[in-house]
């Protein structure tokens, strides 16, 4: 199996970050240093993790907002929000919702096939999935600075009341069109970007450039998983 590399791997390079292969070729950064101390950095500052490798589908279609509210179960706000999955064994899979015809998944793609079928098990073919995990980079803004560093980067309303825990919008991150998507780790505060891989390393620079004097720190996979993620 080929290597695949996510459009950070130069600048993680650059940092010595270590690597380690998944069983699904990509080579994403392990630690930059020691992971107990990048997990310090994400709770007392802030911690800038990479989830470009994750598997991302768009769904459209008119029997999309059944199909959601069958899975998630019922009552869900089809409005902008990010949902876990209602399911349990989902953990770390998410549906940002941005209209009762739009939205899109975010997970592992060990659980692509076995969601993708659950959905189109519920409404078979009334809305499609675009697979975006080679167009779209990601990254994982998290620790009690992170809206103090975003408030830097986006003209957006990123304080609680207006933009609180399982929101998710579009919004220009320094003109690059991004998909952000609040979604806080237990007390953490914490953010998700989307955006195109053709400005990831661009937005790494802003990111760090930003956060530079607030202590924004590269994390690995190994300190995500001291912070409660199993994002492999």
């Amino acid at each position: 199996m080929a290597k695949r590399l996510s459009p950070f791997h130069h600048k993680h390079a650059g940092l010595a970050a270590k690597f380690a292969v998944n069983e699904f070729g990509w080579a994403t950064a392990e630690q930059f240093i020691d992971p107990v101390k990048e997990k310090e950095a994400a709770e007392r500052k802030i911690g800038i993790v990479d989830l470009s490798y994750l598997t991302k589908l768009t769904l459209n279609g008119p029997g999309l907002a059944r199909a959601i509210s069958e899975l998630y179960g019922s009552g869900v706000d089809l409005k902008a929000r990010l949902l876990p999955s209602g399911r349990g064994q989902y953990k770390d899979a998410w549906c940002a919702i941005f209209t009762k015809d739009e939205a899109m998944l975010v997970l592992r793609e060990a659980l692509k096939e076995q969601v993708t079928k659950e959905l189109s098990a519920i409404q078979p073919d009334h809305f499609t999935f675009t697979d975006m995990s080679s167009v779209l980079a990601g990254c994982y803004i998290i620790g009690r600075n992170s809206r103090g560093l975003l408030q830097k980067l986006t003209e957006l309303n990123v304080n609680a009341g207006e933009f609180p825990n399982l929101s998710v919008t579009h919004t220009p991150l320094r003109h690059v069109p991004t998909i952000l998507l609040r979604n806080d780790i237990g007390i953490l505060l914490a953010y998700q970007l989307y955006f195109e891989r053709a400005y990831a390393e661009f937005v790494w620079d802003i990111i760090f450039e930003a956060g530079k004097e607030m202590g924004a720190t590269p994390v690995g996979t190994s300190a995500t998983k001291l912070l409660g993620l199993n994002l492999r």
